[in-house]
This record gives C-alpha cells, sequence and structure tokens, in this order.
C-alpha cells in the first residue's frame, strides 16, 4: 500500500485542515528610528512655532501696554495743567473781588462824606442868602463848587451802583449816565471805571 505525500502536487491537505496565514513583516528597526524622527521633529516645529507666536503677542501686547501708559501720563499731565490753570484763575478772581469789594466800601464811604459836605455847604449858602451884596461872590463860588460837589457826589453813586451791579447785569444805562461824570472822579476811581469799562 502506498503512502501519499503530503507535500505532492495536488495531494492536498488532510480534510478539515486551513492553510497557514503569511505571516505579516514587523519594520525594520531602521525605519522605525526614521519615524520617530520625523514625528520628533514635527513635534520640535510646532512647539518653536507656538512659542514664537506667543513671543509676538507678547511683544505686542507691551507695546500696546507701553502706548496706553504714554496716553495715560499725557492725558494726566495735561488734566493736572489745566487743574493749575483754573486754580491760579480762582485766585485771580477772589483777589479781584476782594479788591472791588473794598474798592466799594471805601466809595460808600466817601460818597456819604461828599453828601455831609453838601448838607455842610448848603447850609452856608442859605446862610450867605441872608447876607449882604459882597457876599454875592462868593455865593456863586460856592454854587460852582456846590454844583461839582453834586457831579462828583452822583458819579460816585453811579460808580458805586456799577460795581455793586451782579455780573450778566445790564449796566448800560449806568455806563451812559456816568461816562459825561467822569471828570468828576478822582484819580483812584477814574482807574477803578476805566479797568471795568475795558474788562466789559
Amino acid at each position: 500500500m502506498e503512502l501519499k505525500r503530503r507535500d505532492a502536487p495536488g495531494g492536498g491537505q488532510e480534510s478539515g485542515e486551513t492553510p497557514e496565514e503569511t505571516p505579516r513583516r514587523e519594520p525594520t528597526p531602521k525605519k522605525r528610528e526614521v519615524s520617530v524622527l520625523i514625528y520628533t521633529s514635527v513635534l520640535f516645529i510646532v512647539a518653536l512655532a507656538l512659542i514664537l507666536l506667543s513671543y509676538f503677542i507678547q511683544q505686542r501686547t507691551t507695546s500696546k501696554l507701553a502706548e496706553v501708559s504714554s496716553q495715560h501720563g499725557a492725558f494726566s499731565t495735561m488734566a493736572m495743567q489745566n487743574i493749575e490753570e483754573l486754580q491760579d484763575r480762582n485766585q485771580e478772581l477772589t483777589d479781584q473781588l476782594n479788591s472791588e469789594k473794598e474798592a466799594s466800601d471805601a466809595l460808600r464811604a466817601e460818597l456819604e462824606q461828599a453828601r455831609n459836605t453838601i448838607d455842610q455847604m448848603t447850609a452856608e449858602i442859605a446862610v450867605l442868602d441872608q447876607g449882604a451884596e459882597a457876599a454875592s461872590i462868593e455865593k456863586e463860588k460856592l454854587q460852582q463848587e456846590l454844583e461839582s460837589q453834586r457831579k462828583k457826589t452822583e458819579a460816585l453813586g453811579l460808580l458805586a451802583a456799577l460795581l455793586a451791579a451782579e455780573d450778566g447785569a445790564d449796566t448800560s444805562a449806568i455806563l451812559a449816565q456816568l461816562e459825561p461824570l467822569q471828570a468828576y472822579l478822582d484819580g483812584a476811581y477814574l482807574n477803578i471805571y476805566r479797568q471795568y469799562t475795558e474788562n466789559n
């Protein structure tokens, strides 16, 4: 009895046996090293790109912060200058107000004195009216002085009303009456009148 060879052509394998699968080839160590190197290089490039991007973002942020800080410093300086100018202007206005108040008080005192002088001169005129003809020249002189004193008193009264007027009030009528009488104002009060007309 002949035995069949298992490896003979056409002999085939015994029933129930499956053909052996071809074994998969494992990658060679060299290819594995190249893959790892490429992967590492890609990670390094990505990390480097992220670092550069972070650096540029930080630089831009620092530049913006410096610009904002510079603008804030300029605004602060300008604000301080404006505050100092306002304080100086306020001090000037306060000094001017105090000066005008002192001048107004002095003017009221002189006005009262002028009224007393008018009363005295009126009384003297009344006495001279009862006198003789020889007193007529003195009477005329006193009348001229009285008229001058009256105009001076009127000018002082108008100037006092002008200084006492509130800011923004219409003082054109007072100025119109005072303008022809400014010659009767003494030097100090004439300067006050001129300063007021120049400022308004």
